[in-house]
């Protein structure tokens, strides 16, 4: 599947980022796991490290991104523990 956005290539990890799109472009991420988390809160700091986004965008964009980390960490606890008590 092709991706819809021009994609950089991280020379460190080897991993293929989207570059984002210009303003009034969609841009979708997965962030269906803590690690997707993780590498979207990377890249946001990259490109405010970078000045691709104003500092304050990219403070907000991760304190979102870590209520999303925290919501996926709760789900899996709640998994967990149902298990644990199909178990039982």
């Amino acid at each position: 599947m092709a991706n819809e956005y021009p994609v950089e290539i991280d020379g460190t990890t080897g991993e293929v980022e989207p570059i984002p799109p210009q303003r009034g472009q969609r841009y979708r991420c997965k962030l269906d796991t803590l690690q997707d988390v993780r590498r979207e809160m990377a890249k946001v700091y990259r490109e405010a490290r970078s000045e691709v986004i104003n500092p304050a965008t990219a403070s907000k964009l991760v304190w979102c991104l870590q209520a999303v980390g925290k919501v996926i960490e709760g789900s899996d606890l709640e998994k967990r523990v149902e298990a644990l008590e199909a178990k039982q």
